[in-house]
């Protein structure tokens, strides 16, 4: 990994724009990775099946973080279809991150998440 990508990642870690509340979110879910002890919660703002806004918050670590961000801002203006088809096979491709067996459930949490959220968000 070169060093200019390493510093866009710690910058994205120390200033994450997608982190906080979201007011008027439609739906919201919590998701934990027991593993690391990883906790986030993600929020989406959907309208005319597509994601408006996205947040995110909790108490997670560097990857975590990271990829909950990059999820999320890839995540903002798609519709509910193009939400539902990134796999996490196509997400860690995306993240292209080197990552640990054991970092990739942190890589992923805000995924499933997401996930979770867009299945909760279209049974209403």
């Amino acid at each position: 990994m070169d060093n200019i990508y390493q510093e866009e990642l710690m910058d994205i870690y120390k200033n994450p724009a997608k982190r906080g509340l979201l007011d008027g979110a439609d739906v919201s879910i919590s998701q934990s990775n027991p593993m690391c002890g990883d906790d986030v919660s993600v929020q989406l703002k959907i309208e005319n099946g597509i994601v408006k806004d996205a947040r995110f918050h909790g108490n997670a670590c560097m990857v975590s973080i990271v990829s909950s961000e990059i999820l999320l801002d890839y995540l903002v203006g798609k519709t509910l279809d193009e939400v539902k088809v990134v796999t996490k096979e196509k997400f860690l491709e995306m993240l292209n991150l080197n990552l640990s067996t054991s970092r990739i459930g942190c890589a992923t949490l805000a995924l499933g998440a997401v996930q979770k959220a867009v299945n909760e968000y279209e049974k209403k």
